[in-house]
């Protein structure tokens, strides 16, 4: 439990899962401010130690760290003014739509002395992080090729493309993963709904000589969370939509076997494929959401400078993600 006082600017969807989070945590100082007090309502009902706010203002004053979980093109205002009313923040992804308003929120963090954290949670995700240390641990060997992909029906956004909303994930999650900075070669998106805002799209990028294809998508009839990686020596595969068996490792592709090593059983009519050894590593699985609200308690009580998902990480898929409208705009 914590004696600091959490205010939640937002009460939608992922707001909801935030204040359900904190109650399992045993918080009890969550204050909660919406614009639509119909929401408001609803969170009254649904959570015991929620306390309404029906005023802006009033939020400020009730609160020493604020959460903000409100679409993206309000972000820059709302953190801002959270700042100034010398407030830590933690603000969900994207942290705003202009890479120079997250680099002028965090000049302002500086002069304030506050914290501010940007909600990319799967890097708090246990089995992002157990690829992390497979990378260090060069288990794969050298790799060769990393495929992402992130689709699902909606939610269709109004303010930000499907690159913003969805690939940021992945960019922020590759630059953790590996510690570097892609490099954007391509990119190609298609608006289907709506005029300018990409629903579907693909990047193509670099890290050396490593290559890497992120595919982000609204509109797919199912919910796909998969990341492939092609090493030298093995091949992982992250199904995130896999409860059972959500990593697996192949020993495959360093050489194929020769046919005359199949056995009799193996030839069919049917198509088979070879895995060769796979490995399913047991991990014991750890809310992101719970490790991401602990470690923002932890750090905003803190004297780190530098932390994970900080201003600095935050700009760096920031810059990522401009280049990529750059590159859609100079295809159009």
């Amino acid at each position: 439990m914590t004696k600091d006082k959490l205010g939640i600017i937002g009460a939608g969807y992922w707001a909801t899962n935030i204040i359900k989070t904190l109650e399992d945590m045993n918080i009890k100082n969550i204050y909660v401010y919406d614009r639509d007090q119909s929401k408001l309502k609803l969170i009254k009902e649904k959570f015991n130690h929620a306390k309404i706010i029906f005023k802006e203002d009033d939020f400020y004053q009730k609160v020493n760290n604020a959460i903000i979980v409100t679409p993206p093109k309000t972000h820059y205002r709302i953190a801002k003014k959270c700042i100034n009313k010398n407030l830590n923040v933690f603000l969900e992804k994207p942290a705003t739509l202009k890479k120079k308003h997250l680099k002028e929120l965090g000049d302002l963090t500086k002069i304030k002395n506050k914290k501010l954290i940007i909600g990319y949670i799967y890097n708090f995700n246990v089995y992002i992080e157990y690829i992390r240390k497979v990378l260090l641990k060069k288990t794969l060997g050298d790799i060769k090729y990393i495929s992402i992909e992130r689709s699902n029906l909606g939610p269709i956004r109004n303010d930000n493309s499907c690159f913003w909303d969805l690939g940021s994930h992945d960019l922020s999650t590759l630059i953790y993963l590996t510690g570097k900075i892609p490099k954007i070669k391509k990119a190609i998106g298609y608006s289907f709904l709506k005029k300018k805002i990409f629903d579907v799209g693909n990047v193509f990028l670099s890290i050396g000589s490593t290559q890497v294809e992120i595919k982000s998508s609204w509109l797919n009839p199912e919910k796909i969370r998969k990341t492939t990686i092609v090493g030298s020596k093995k091949m992982l595969l992250f199904d995130e939509m896999n409860l059972k068996q959500p990593i697996k490792v192949y020993n495959q592709y360093a050489k194929y076997p020769d046919i005359k090593n199949f056995k009799k059983s193996f030839f069919s009519a049917t198509a088979n494929i070879y895995y060769g050894r796979v490995s399913t590593p047991k991990i014991k699985f750890i809310s992101p959401l719970r490790k991401e609200m602990s470690y923002f308690l932890k750090i905003i009580n803190s004297k780190l400078k530098f932390f994970k998902n900080d201003v600095d990480h935050g700009l760096k898929v920031h810059s990522l993600l401009e280049t990529i409208d750059k590159k859609l705009k100079n295809s159009i």
